[in-house]
């Protein structure tokens, strides 16, 4: 019997590729999203859509109904919140054998927890590992679909001073690695470090996507109290937010290191150079 997965989040950032390597890989998808249209147009006509509110248990309850997996790709500030609510009505039902998979992050360790989304993090894991309800969590390094995020108005800009390397990796290897955790009872209950092939620091990495996609276009880096005085004259929330993270990763903060994931999982190939080849032919 197939079986069949549930993505909370299935048309975001992490979740949209994550379904469509789940169904490429014979699985059922089942997707809990708050608008279908758009859903469907980025994840096709075989998803199963559920729409509503992945904050509302009911909403939940109906959509964890008769599924083997589920994948949390939900923002950084409902995990913990989302994770409890998932495992709570599992556990509730009798069904701790339905496996969750959550993404965490390649910092997600003690020390970094100071910063609020590495707290969050760390608080969803501890949900997981605690509630007895069958789970993989995913520590994946800098996404290299990610560099795009960089470049606004002609300019490629890198906020503070990055001076760490990341092995950055591509989302389609992230979400071949989560489906194959759901084929692997070697996956099951527990923590896996996903680095890319090739570490990188940030300003590299964006110069390098930016020769490719956009030839003449010079990175440059920008201080972080620039970056909060940007965000403030342009009243933009999301900028603040992401100027924060930025701020965060300018301290270097210690990273999770590889823990044998690459001989369950298998390793993630894609270099930024393949990468970019087929971003530019896309």
């Amino acid at each position: 019997m197939t079986q069949k997965i549930l993505v909370i989040g299935a048309a975001g950032f992490v979740g949209a590729p994550i379904t469509k390597q789940l169904q490429k890989d014979g699985f059922s998808v089942r997707a809990l999203v708050r608008n279908k249209e758009k859903a469907r147009a980025i994840l096709g006509d075989q998803v199963e859509f559920i729409v509503g509110d992945f904050t509302d248990k009911a909403t939940l309850e109906k959509a964890l109904s008769g599924v083997d997996g589920v994948n949390l790709s939900v923002p950084w500030k409902f995990e913990s919140a989302v994770a409890r609510d998932v495992t709570s009505i599992l556990a509730a039902q009798g069904r701790k054998n339905v496996r969750v998979t959550y993404i965490s992050g390649t910092t997600a360790l003690p020390e970094n927890r100071w910063y609020p989304m590495i707290d969050e993090k760390l608080k969803a894991e501890d949900v997981l590992t605690r509630s007895g309800v069958a789970y993989t969590i995913f520590r994946p390094s800098w996404f290299m679909d990610a560099l795009a995020l960089f470049v606004r108005d002609g300019r490629a800009t890198v906020f503070g001073k990055q001076k760490q390397p990341y092995y950055f990796l591509s989302l389609a290897d992230f979400a071949r690695t989560v489906s194959k955790a759901y084929q692997t009872e070697a996956a099951v209950n527990q923590t896996f470090v996903i680095n890319g092939p090739k570490a990188m620091l940030m300003t590299d990495a964006l110069q390098q996507y930016c020769d490719a996609i956009h030839p003449g276009l010079k990175a440059s880096s920008m201080p972080i109290w620039f970056g909060k005085l940007l965000a403030i004259m342009l009243k933009s929330p999301d900028m603040k937010d992401f100027i924060e993270m930025m701020a965060y990763f300018e301290k270097s903060p210690r990273v999770s290191q590889p823990n044998g994931a690459d001989a369950i999982l298998g390793a993630p190939q894609t270099t930024v150079e393949a990468w970019l080849k087929t971003q530019k032919q896309a």
